[in-house]
């Protein structure tokens, strides 16, 4: 496995996140101070391979605490989903603000777990990637979870109120039919993040078939370890 940069100047090679040439000194790319939110996000809809380069190449990681903050956010109500579907029963926010936190961490630490992973892994296969690269890139791969706190979870509410959180009666025996298109609408936004995660690994390695095997392995792990988290908290 390679994903390298060559210098034009000199014809070396340079670990794909190179600036300057290490043989001859020579600029490999445009250097890029800081990650354009916005820009970023929209990138991620139209070129997420262009977005995730741009991530790589960024001397300044920001909004990653922002952008950690929002998809928790979204984590803890689908934590709530999936301990009411599961458990056939109420769950609510009872203790909401130590309930976020758990959420938070255990979204960090999660991260944290497969970004040490993937440069041990990718590093004995021999692609050089840096820490801070991965765990950005990681992280960027949920950002369609903030769309789903945002924009889909105020208009679930809306249309459902406190029955949101109900079993007996559930959003399907209120609203079927407006439950199943948001039912949809949950899933594209798990797909797209697959399919994010899978396009930020390949950004790295330049291999789509070890980028397949991570980057679903990482979303499977993630959505185990999230039901888990979830029955035992949301009581």
């Amino acid at each position: 496995m390679k994903n390298v940069v060559v210098c034009k100047n000199c014809n070396s090679e340079n670990p794909f996140y190179g600036l300057i040439c290490q043989n001859c000194k020579s600029y490999l790319r445009e250097k890029v101070y800081n990650i354009d939110l916005w820009k970023t996000i929209a990138l991620l809809i139209e070129s997420p391979s262009k977005a995730f380069k741009t991530i790589v190449n960024s001397e300044h990681k920001n909004f990653l605490l922002f952008v950690i903050i929002l998809i928790s956010g979204k984590l803890l109500v689908n934590g709530i989903f999936i301990k009411i579907f599961f458990l056939k029963g109420k769950a609510g926010f009872s203790n909401y603000l130590l309930d976020y936190v758990l959420t938070l961490l255990f979204l960090v630490l999660f991260i944290l777990l497969f970004t040490g992973l993937f440069k041990t892994i990718t590093g004995k296969l021999g692609v050089q990637t840096r820490f801070l690269d991965n765990f950005s890139i990681l992280t960027y791969s949920y950002i369609p979870y903030i769309f789903g706190f945002v924009i889909l979870f105020p208009i679930e509410l809306i249309l459902f109120g406190g029955y949101l959180f109900s079993y007996l009666p559930s959003p399907f025996h209120l609203k079927e039919t407006l439950a199943y298109v948001l039912l949809s609408f949950e899933l594209i936004i798990i797909v797209w993040s697959i399919f994010l995660t899978v396009s930020a690994i390949k950004v790295q390695t330049n291999n789509i078939l070890y980028s397949l095997k991570f980057g679903i392995t990482i979303q499977i792990v993630f959505y185990i370890s999230l039901y888990f988290l979830s029955i035992n908290l949301f009581n």
